[in-house]
């Protein structure tokens, strides 16, 4: 009798057991004996949406082959001054429909081949140290198939932004050698909207000027923004942005207007909104992401607003030393004839010496010396200016020179700005008449031999940007004196300049000046 009881007892308890099992709602750790899908995490997204009743709402999208895992987590709320550096909390999240803290939503889903299906359940465990994360665990679809995720890399999580920029502008100034040595200065402009070439709104958009401080670049010409978070500072310190300061916002008078500070131009007609706003606070991220340079915005404005915005494309920085056009090294093309110009002794005190120019053309290009050089055709030359002994008025010296400083037996090196506003050894190419490129030479060599009327000169120089300049050149040399000393009215400021020199004089400034807009603020 015990041995029936005993046995009836033990059917009873295994069906109570079996009872509670079925019972039992919460998500099933997947066994050996389940058909689980390893995903392979090759790429990952983060996105923080919004804050929602203190909490933070977050999406994650991490990619596989042939499966996409689109996750929505509930986890601690980032504050607006944060943005740019939304962190998951760590913590195990579980898939739930409560919209409590550290879970995964019912919006969260996975793509498998092209099917969108839901989750029923599941956990994860999400371990973050700054930005590389540990996410472990397993998700269970609407089809009962069990994917088991392990990855370890980075997360890039970004904010939603108000603004995505498309257009980019900046200038490399370099720094202040008397108030503030060593603190290189990146102006940079950004845009969005109506725009024109230049980027300047015409309509409605938004525009965002920003002035960062930081290192010197090595080499001007490769200027951009160092990839950094930069602060918001009223002071000039590397690492910073400039912004106005609260004393400078306090005094300033209506109509009165700062510019060296960032600020944040919005127009709408439709809501009759045309403002600029002075940044007063904020932080600006700069990085290279998928081989393009992004910067990103999060700035406090002087009505107390937030702007969210981004920029991603290449950061174009023109700079105020380098001149020369050209990207890459030049072989000047054949020149064919020349001229030898004497200019007489220098103006300079205390420099006794002469100065000369010798010009070399291409065959397709038309000069008149007698008009200031000017040009016709299309083709490349050069001009070499060369510092002789004042002895030395009808000829020059042939052997090796050396391309640097107002000195006897010197080449001088290529000064100025542009072509009109220059002086010294210079390549130009010219396209229908007008300047279309050009090069100042500062360092090289220079020679130059003589037989009979033939002079050959060979060219080895190096422009402000580091490219190689080769030419040379064997032919006659017509002789050409203008004399300063003799003839001051060929000096370009002479009020006697011809009507069509001085239109041609003026023709190429204004190309200049538009080609150098379009190189360093449009195209």
């Amino acid at each position: 009798m015990k041995k029936l009881i005993f046995m009836a007892s033990c059917l009873c308890l295994g069906s109570m057991t079996t009872s509670c099992s079925s019972d039992d709602s919460s998500p099933q750790v997947p066994t050996e004996e389940d058909k689980s899908l390893n995903l392979t995490i090759e790429n990952s997204k983060g996105t923080y949406l919004k804050t929602d009743k203190e909490a933070g709402v977050f999406n994650i999208v991490l990619d596989a082959k042939d499966t996409s895992v689109n996750l929505n987590l509930i986890s601690n709320k980032v504050e607006e001054k944060d943005l740019l550096d939304a962190r998951l909390t760590s913590q195990k999240y579980l898939v739930s429909d409560s919209q409590s803290l550290y879970s995964l939503t019912q919006e969260s889903s996975i793509t498998h081949k092209n099917e969108k299906l839901t989750i029923l359940s599941g956990e994860l465990d999400i371990k973050n140290n700054d930005q590389s994360y540990s996410i472990e665990g397993y998700l269970v679809d609407n089809n009962k198939q069990t994917y088991t995720i392990k990855y370890n890399s980075d997360i890039d999580i970004e904010p939603v932004y108000q603004v995505n920029y498309d257009f980019q502008n900046g200038w490399y100034w370099g720094d202040n050698p008397f108030d503030n040595p060593g603190i290189g200065e990146y102006l940079s402009f950004f845009s969005f909207g109506e725009k024109d070439k230049y980027g300047d709104l015409e309509g409605d958009g938004h525009a965002i000027t920003i002035t960062f401080f930081d290192e010197m670049a090595s080499k001007a010409w490769e200027a951009k923004i160092p990839n950094k978070t930069f602060k918001s500072s009223s002071e000039f310190e590397k690492g910073t942005f400039k912004v106005i300061s609260k004393k400078e916002l306090e005094e300033l008078k209506e109509g009165e207007q700062i510019y060296n500070v960032a600020t944040l131009q919005v127009n709408n007609k439709a809501e009759n909104i045309k403002a600029e706003l002075y940044i007063i606070d904020g932080s600006i991220k700069v990085l290279d992401k998928n081989g393009k340079q992004e910067v990103r915005f999060n700035v406090e404005l002087e009505d107390g607003t937030r702007h969210i915005g981004k920029y991603s494309g290449n950061v174009r920085q023109g700079d105020e030393f380098t001149v020369t056009t050209l990207k890459s090294d030049k072989q000047v093309e054949q020149l064919d004839f020349g001229y030898l110009e004497y200019k007489g002794k220098s103006p300079i005190t205390g420099k006794e010496l002469n100065r000369w120019n010798i010009f070399l053309f291409n065959n397709k290009l038309k000069t008149y010396p007698e008009n200031y050089w000017q040009i016709e055709g299309s083709g490349d030359y050069l001009r070499l200016t060369m510092y002789t002994d004042v002895s030395m008025t009808t000829d020059i010296p042939t052997g090796e020179f050396t391309i640097g400083e107002e000195e006897v037996g010197f080449i001088g090196k290529g000064g100025g700005s542009e072509p009109g506003l220059d002086w010294g050894t210079w390549y130009y190419n010219v396209l229908n008449g007008d300047m279309n490129q050009y090069a100042p030479l500062k360092t090289g060599k220079v020679k130059v031999s003589k037989n009979n009327d033939t002079y050959t000169i060979t060219i080895d120089a190096i422009d402000d940007r580091e490219n190689k300049i080769t030419a040379s050149y064997s032919s006659k040399l017509q002789f050409v004196d203008h004399d300063i000393n003799k003839n001051r009215s060929l000096g370009l400021s002479n009020k006697a300049m011809n009507d069509k020199a001085k239109n041609k004089f003026e023709k190429t400034k204004q190309l200049r000046t538009k080609q150098l807009m379009n190189h360093y603020f449009g195209k």
